[in-house]
C-alpha cells in the first residue's frame, strides 16, 4: 500500500540523522589532507603510494548521528601501503603510518594510538580512525590485509568490494538522483559528491541502525551489529521507492536471507565469502535470538506507525523509536555567512575595455592550494576556511592574449588582517587561464577573469563569488 505521508515523515526522521553536510566537508577535506601528507613526495611511504580512502557507513552512504551528545561522529579510514606481506609485520606497518602522522605538527597534537588503529581526534565533533593495510596478494581484486588486535596475525577484508556490492543495490536510483541534483545545481554529475545523496535502502539502514540504539545499550552483548544490519538489509531490498515500504518490506525479508550452515548460523560477506559476519553468533546463541526479536519490535512499532490517523501522532512513534533522541546533539543550523561588505577597495580595469568575446569562470575546491585532489565544484554554497580553490577561465578568444584576475576580499577579517585586495593578478605560470587562492578570512568574496589581447581588454567573466564560513 503506498503511504506517501509515511515515506516523507521516515524521510524526515532519516534526513535528521546525517551527517550534516558542513561536517561532511570538513571530514572529507580533513582526510584528503592527510592522504595528501602520507603520499607526498618528501614522505618516507611516498614509495609504497599510500592510498587513504573511506570504508564502513560514511563510504555507503549510511553514517547516523550519534545517539549521546558527548559522542562523535566516527569516520573509518584505510590507508593502504604496497608492501608485500613477506617484507613487513603488522608491528612495522602500524609504526610507518603513526611516525609519518606524528611529522605534521598539527596532526602530531591530535594523534592517539589505539590498538588498531591510528586515530585523530578533530574538534569539529567527529574524529578519523586510520586502520593500516596492504595488498592481499592472494586473494587479489580489491582485498586487502589488516592487523588484529594482538598485532600478530593478518585480518582479511575488502570494504571496497563490498561497498561496490551494497551500491550495486541501489544504482539505477543513485544515478536518477545524482543527476537530479547535478541539473538543479547547473554542473556535472561527477561533480555532486556521493554522500548528498540518500536512497531508500540507505534511509533503512540508517533508521534500523537508529532503531537499534534506542533498543541495546552500547555495550550490550547481544546489540546487533551494523555490518550485519547492512548487508542482511541490502539483500532483502527490491528497489522499493518509499522509505516505508522498503523499511517494513526489507524487515520481514532479513531473516530469509540468514544462513544456517551444518548448525552454524552464516551471513556471508558479499565480497568475501568466506568470512562470516554472524561468527560469533554461534559462540553466543543469544545474539541470534535477541536479532530475530528485534526485527519483529521494528516490524511491530512500523504497523503502529500505520495504524495511526493522523501525522502528529505518526511522528511521535517515529521519533520514539527512529529519532536522534533527546540527548542527541541537535542537527546544525544553517552556516551563516556575512554578506557583500564595502567593496569601493577594488581597482577599475586598467585596460581600455572593448568586449569582443565570451569568458567563463569555474571554480574547484582542493584539500590545499595545489595539494591533494579535486573534490568538489564551487557553487553558491559556503566553503570552509583553509582549502584551496582552483579557478579555471575558458574564453574564446584568438591566441595570444593573457588572463589577469582581480580578486576582492570583503569583510571584517580581511580588513583587519589588511587582505582586501582588489587589483589585478597573473594567472599561473605556464597555464594563462588558471588561478590558486586560499580561503582564509569569513565572509563574501569574489573573483573576476579580464583577458587582455593587444593591450585592450576584449572578454570578461563576470564576477565569482566565494563565501567562506567560520
Amino acid at each position: 500500500m503506498v503511504r506517501p505521508h509515511l515515506d516523507r515523515l521516515l524521510e524526515q526522521g532519516a534526513a535528521a540523522l546525517d551527517i550534516p553536510e558542513e561536517l561532511a566537508e570538513e571530514a572529507t577535506l580533513k582526510y584528503e589532507s592527510v592522504a595528501a601528507w602520507l603520499g607526498d613526495e618528501s614522505s618516507p611511504l611516498h614509495r609504497y603510494s599510500p592510498d587513504l580512502y573511506p570504508q564502513g557507513s560514511f563510504r555507503l552512504g549510511t553514517p547516523i548521528r550519534p545517539l549521546l551528545r558527548r559522542e562523535e561522529f566516527d569516520i573509518d579510514l584505510v590507508c593502504q601501503l604496497a608492501i608485500p606481506k613477506e617484507h613487513t609485520t603488522q608491528k612495522d606497518l602500524k609504526t610507518r603510518v603513526g611516525s609519518r602522522l606524528r611529522e605534521d605538527e598539527e596532526l602530531s597534537h591530535i594523534l592517539e594510538e589505539k590498538r588498531r588503529c591510528w586515530t585523530l581526534r578533530y574538534t569539529t565533533k567527529f574524529h578519523l580512525d586510520i586502520l593500516p593495510a596492504i595488498p592481499d596478494t592472494e586473494v587479489g581484486g580489491d582485498s586487502i590485509l589488516l592487523t588484529d588486535r594482538d598485532l600478530t596475525r593478518w585480518q582479511h577484508s575488502n570494504p571496497i568490494g563490498y561497498a561496490d556490492w551494497f551500491l550495486d543495490r541501489i544504482r539505477p536510483m543513485l544515478v536518477e538522483q545524482l543527476g537530479i541534483l547535478a541539473k538543479e545545481a547547473g554542473v556535472d554529475v561527477e561533480e555532486i559528491p556521493r554522500w548528498r545523496v540518500r536512497t531508500p535502502l540507505q534511509r533503512t539502514v540508517q533508521l534500523l541502525k537508529r532503531h537499534r540504539d534506542h533498543l541495546f545499550p552500547l555495550d550490550a552483548d547481544d546489540r546487533p551489529t551494523s555490518i550485519i544490519i547492512t548487508t542482511l538489509a541490502a539483500r532483502a531490498y527490491r528497489e522499493q521507492r518509499g522509505v516505508f515500504s522498503a523499511l517494513l518490506e526489507v524487515v520481514r525479508a532479513m531473516p530469509t536471507y540468514i544462513e544456517n550452515r551444518d548448525g552454524k548460523w552464516w551471513v556471508p560477506n558479499p565480497a568475501h565469502p568466506e568470512e562470516n559476519f554472524a561468527d560469533k553468533w554461534n559462540e553466543k546463541p543469544v545474539r541470534t535470538s535477541a536479532f530475530l526479536r528485534w526485527l519483529k519490535q521494528v516490524e511491530a512499532n512500523l504497523v503502529s506507525i500505520s495504524s495511526v490517523t493522523n501525522d502528529a501522532d505518526a511522528s511521535r512513534i517515529i521519533d520514539r523509536y527512529f529519532g536522534s533522541g533527546s540527548s542527541a546533539r541537535p542537527p546544525a543550523a544553517p552556516v551563516a555567512v556575512p554578506d557583500l561588505a564595502d567593496e569601493s577597495h577594488t581597482v577599475h580595469s586598467r585596460w581600455p575595455v572593448r568586449i569582443k568575446y565570451g569568458c567563463e569562470v569555474r571554480g574547484w575546491i582542493y584539500p590545499g592550494v595545489r595539494r591533494g585532489k579535486r573534490l568538489w565544484e564551487l557553487t553558491s554554497r559556503p566553503v570552509p576556511r583553509n582549502v584551496g580553490l582552483r579557478f579555471e577561465a575558458t574564453t574564446n578568444v584568438p591566441p595570444d592574449y593573457e588572463v589577469q584576475w582581480q580578486v576582492v576580499n570583503t569583510g571584517a577579517e580581511a580588513r583587519a588582517a589588511n587582505q582586501l585586495r582588489g587589483g589585478f593578478e597573473l594567472s599561473e605560470t605556464g597555464r594563462p587561464g588558471v588561478r590558486w587562492e586560499r580561503t582564509a578570512y569569513v565572509g563574501t568574496h569574489w573573483v573576476e577573469a579580464f583577458v587582455v589581447k593587444d593591450g585592450i581588454c576584449v572578454a570578461r567573466s563576470g564576477r565569482k563569488y566565494v563565501r567562506i564560513r567560520g
